[in-house]
């Protein structure tokens, strides 16, 4: 199947690459990205080609970039006239996941989410939740990789729901750790929240260097919290409990590269 990806970061790029190793054709759209992108893009085997050429010969269309360009990518491709199966992996909230959908009134829209590491066949297993109707069809193109893909409802929103289950609970975790190393830096005991690192519920505890760590995904980690907590309103849950988390990812985020 011809397929176009937008766009291959690390995670983007490692989807597509295991679409290649299934034997996809699989291209992507080198205008305005960078260095990174390409050289990610040529590791996994896509074909770098115009924008029109990449959406005007597809059949599918995946996109897995960071959640504040989604929307955007969605109108692109909708505008493009694309009627195949649109894949939006995406962390979104309700609200988001419908103005994509709603963007793109010609396309099968298949509701998709990421749990895991980028799959590169290590001990932790990548699992692409999928819903809707085209959901089944779009975990056959996954087959025999090291994508393991979940087909979690009919609906879309279900599989965003179950991404963001499990996001909000491992980044959330995530962001109390990085609060409680930078508590204990404050007073000089780090090293005595360290030492709890015997207990079995200590987690992120075991790794001082875990601030340091994140600063990198901190860019892309802040908007997903927006999106949480969009999707805690939207469920009428405390929304509330996700900005204020998104607070350590603004604050990683400006220190990056400092």
């Amino acid at each position: 199947m011809r397929i176009a990806v937008f766009h291959p970061g690390a995670m983007g790029s490692q989807l597509a690459a295991q679409l290649v190793a299934a034997g996809h054709e699989v291209r992507w759209v080198p205008e305005g990205r960078g260095e990174a992108s390409v050289t990610r893009a040529e590791a996994a085997g896509l074909i770098g080609t115009a924008f029109a050429d990449a959406v005007g010969s597809a059949e599918a269309v995946l996109c897995s970039c960071a959640p504040q360009g989604a929307v955007g990518v969605a109108e692109q491709v909708g505008a493009a006239g694309f009627g195949g199966i649109y894949i939006e992996a995406n962390p979104l909230s309700p609200k988001s996941l419908q103005a994509a959908q709603a963007a793109l009134p010609t396309a099968t829209f298949v509701d998709a989410g990421v749990v895991g590491p980028p799959p590169k066949g290590g001990p932790s297993p990548t699992h692409l939740m999928l819903s809707g109707s085209a959901a089944q069809q779009a975990a056959d193109l996954w087959a025999g990789t090291a994508v393991t893909p979940m087909v979690v409802g009919d609906q879309v929103g279900a599989a965003s729901a179950a991404k963001s289950s499990y996001a909000l609970y491992n980044k959330g975790k995530a962001a109390l750790a990085v609060l409680a190393f930078e508590l204990a830096a404050k007073h000089g005991v780090t090293d005595a929240l360290t030492a709890q690192q015997v207990r079995p519920d200590a987690g992120s505890l075991k790794d001082p260097e875990l601030p340091e760590n994140l600063r990198s995904v901190a860019w892309r980690w802040g908007p997903e919290f927006d999106e949480l907590a969009e999707t805690l309103d939207e469920a009428g849950l405390e929304g509330d409990a996700a900005r204020a988390l998104r607070q350590v990812w603004t604050k990683l985020s400006g220190q990056a590269g400092q």
